[in-house]
């Protein structure tokens, strides 16, 4: 089993940790390259519409979850032109 990376992450100007494994580190960035986000604002955009019940690391991971498994989807639907994003949907999930 990978081990867990804590890395200290900034968002609405403070400043916390989270622990992820580097498969869940490289998975974020690859979604943040996609979209042409940066890891700040994509956690900032998670953050503010996560379910109150969640912690953020625990929202990062379900958003991640969503986000590949409707990519997935859209490609397989051949949805690539329709307006709709992936990151849109997950952001949906995880209120």
């Amino acid at each position: 089993m990978a081990s867990l990376s804590n890395r200290v992450v900034s968002i609405y100007n403070r400043k916390t940790s989270m622990r992820l494994a580097p498969a869940e580190w490289k998975a974020i960035d690859t979604i943040c390259k996609r979209e042409n986000i940066k890891r700040k604002n994509l956690f900032e955009l998670i953050d503010a519409n996560k379910d109150t019940k969640l912690g953020l690391t625990s929202s990062v991971r379900l958003f991640s979850i969503i986000y590949y498994r409707k990519a997935l989807q859209y490609q397989l639907d051949n949805k690539q032109n329709n307006h709709s994003s992936p990151i849109c949907d997950a952001i949906k999930g995880i209120i």
